[in-house]
């Protein structure tokens, strides 16, 4: 990775919120466990010990314990959040997931608007997780959530029906999970890096524990030469597609320039991120979890026709999703676009640089 691309690298922060004991520690030890060379920075949020389960880590305010498999665990209260964040998303630390773990009576409010307002170049919202008892879930909460876990469905007679229960309140995607056991690839991409001669920690309690204990994320991709149409695919993010918790990719917005209406491109051709005698689309990287969205302009190398999307989640119909997503591209009896349309998803941008697709 060169030195340009670690200085533009950002780091996703996930909230994990939810009253006490519905199994946000649980949670938080099995990413840990399963991090498959994902280094994970992990805040909990409130003074005290943090206990991670096999791992004999605790920790005490202001302090950073590394862990062998890449791991920093740390503890902080509310006021020292922004700070260590920057420290922890700084790119010579080089992490790719940081995980807040809030107090079972943090407002979890409130940890969202610290990392909305933090000026961090590195840090972008990841999205609140919002962990809830299958036996008696808070709805209220659920509503906040942009991902809400539905825990201990081993519990309950009706598993299907305590789910049915939150996905029926919250806005975004829901999961059920046994004992916290939450697919790691649901908030982060997996990072594959050459393997040490002696396994690390977390591979050596993933051969202890066998084969991974949750269900396995899905993806589903989708491709378009033409444009997509902003109102239509904001609205597409904005409902919360089921069972998608992650969808991330690069889309071109329709232009009115007369050389790029339609869909094609001036010479067919794309060359260095260019059009062929015309100028660059409008091409925006998009990350979203649950309906929390997020769009940068993209980098020039990442020019695209149309549109390049996956979508991560559980139990997805690929075939209504990929319809859905046929319906959001451009057709040729729309409008011509106006200079207001793109802000349907443009809204939703969070910095006012390009910078690196996390594809």
């Amino acid at each position: 990775m060169s030195r340009r691309d670690r200085q533009d690298r950002t780091v996703p922060v996930v909230l994990v919120a939810g009253h006490l004991g519905v199994g946000k520690s649980s949670l938080v030890n099995h990413l840990l466990r399963h991090a498959d060379g994902t280094r994970i920075g992990v805040v909990v949020n409130d003074f005290g010990a943090l206990g991670i389960d096999a791992m004999l880590v605790a920790g005490q305010a202001d302090s950073v314990t590394s862990l062998a498999n890449g791991c920093l665990c740390c503890t902080t209260d509310a006021d020292g959040l922004s700070d260590l964040l920057a420290d922890l998303t700084a790119p010579a630390v080089g992490l790719d997931l940081v995980v807040v773990e809030a107090s079972g009576l943090a407002e979890p409010r409130e940890l969202v608007r610290l990392l909305l307002a933090s000026t961090d170049p590195h840090a972008v919202y990841g999205g609140l997780v919002v962990v809830l008892d299958a036996a008696g879930p808070d709805l209220e909460q659920a509503r906040l959530a942009d991902l809400a876990v539905v825990n201990g469905l081993d519990r309950v007679d009706d598993p299907d029906g305590a789910v049915a229960t939150v996905r029926a309140v919250a806005a975004g995607a829901v999961v059920g999970t046994r004992h916290g056991a939450l697919d790691p690839a649901l908030l982060a991409d997996p990072v594959r890096r050459p393997q040490p001669a002696q396994l690390t920690l977390d591979a050596l309690l993933r051969e202890a524990d066998g084969a991974h204990a949750h269900d396995e994320a899905r993806s589903v991709s989708f491709t378009s030469e033409r444009p997509l149409d902003p109102g239509r695919f904001a609205a597409f993010l904005e409902a919360g597609p089921l069972g998608v918790v992650r969808a991330k990719g690069v889309v071109r917005l329709p232009t009115s320039d007369d050389e790029l209406s339609g869909g094609e491109l001036s010479g067919g051709e794309l060359s260095g991120g260019e059009l062929s005698g015309g100028e660059l689309p409008e091409v925006w990287d998009v990350q979203t979890v649950g309906t929390a969205i997020r769009v940068r302009p993209a980098p020039a190398r990442a020019a695209t026709a149309g549109a390049r999307l996956v979508l991560i989640g559980t139990g997805l119909d690929e075939a209504a999703l990929l319809s859905a997503l046929g319906s959001c591209v451009e057709h040729d009896d729309d409008p011509v676009p106006t200079e207001h349309a793109a802000l349907a998803l443009t809204r939703y941008r969070i910095d006012l640089e390009g910078t690196s697709p996390t594809m």
